[in-house]
């Protein structure tokens, strides 16, 4: 696959600037319209686009294996049904991916934390979404079974669980977010010693606290799904460079696409 469009190597610096595209749930979530969420499909396809980041949704089957599924059952993206803790790997690798776009997506399963982060290895940052599990040691080890510490991405709103992280492996990269504006300067202090990829600016606070997290030398990320709902039902693309305007470095979207085209990107690239 070809390489993003801004490197990993550039995109582990903090100081590295730039508008960065974040695909959420590898191309594309539930707006999404290149490859079913979740899936290698999907992870090749943002590869190829040219994405900087690509976003996955982690949580561990009843035997412990790290899987990709951003819902805590199988029955929305798969042909079949359950929790996810409740099955084996076994399990639900003989599901097959079910989704309302195009095509015959059957032959996707239902693809591994490590098996994403191969396929991303070298050619995308992969924000690696720990709010869906408290097992993060199960995370973390999978990211060095991948020997992705250059390329993964621990991300989470859970001070206490990046905590955890860097105490299993100090080199981690982090995401840390603010949800709250009051929390942003503790937080940006709290790892200044380890500086954050990014910081994620929750959507309902941006563009407050941008200052204080580029004052830091630090990247700022926020989402814009409710701007990818308006930009679906006709709404120009160019909506998006608002939010690089106000002072995002990088964008977590369901339209990856969208974005790179508004910020004079080729798709894919050349």
């Amino acid at each position: 696959p070809r390489r993003a469009a801004s490197t990993p190597e550039c995109l582990r610096d903090p100081g590295c600037k730039g508008r960065f595209v974040i695909g959420h749930r590898g191309a594309g979530g539930d707006l999404g319209r290149i490859a079913p969420e979740d899936t290698l499909a999907a992870y090749r396809a943002a590869i190829a686009l040219g994405f900087d980041v690509v976003e996955t949704d982690p949580r561990p089957t009843k035997d412990g294996v790290i899987v990709n599924m951003h819902d805590d059952t199988v029955d929305r993206t798969t042909d079949g049904t359950g929790k996810v803790a409740d099955m084996t790997f076994d399990e639900i690798r003989k599901l097959h991916i079910e989704s309302p776009l195009p095509g015959d997506w059957s032959c996707e399963k239902v693809p591994t934390l490590k098996e994403l982060l191969e396929t991303s290895r070298g050619r995308a940052l992969v924000l690696v979404d720990a709010n869906k599990t408290d097992r993060v040691d199960l995370m973390v080890q999978a990211i060095k079974d991948a020997d992705a510490l250059d390329w993964a991405v621990f991300d989470t709103s859970d001070l206490a669980k990046i905590d955890a992280a860097l105490a299993i492996e100090p080199k981690l990269m982090i995401q840390p977010r603010i949800h709250a504006e009051a929390d942003g300067p503790t937080i940006v202090a709290k790892y200044k010693g380890h500086p954050p990829v990014f910081v994620e600016i929750a959507s309902d606070i941006f563009p407050r606290q941008v200052d204080t997290v580029h004052g830091a030398g630090l990247r700022v990320m926020t989402d814009v799904f409710l701007t990818d709902l308006t930009v679906k039902l006709g709404e120009p693309n160019a909506r998006y460079l608002e939010f690089y305007d106000k002072g995002a470095d990088g964008l977590q979207t369901d339209l990856p696409d969208e974005v790179a085209k508004a910020i004079g990107r080729k798709v894919p690239p050349e």
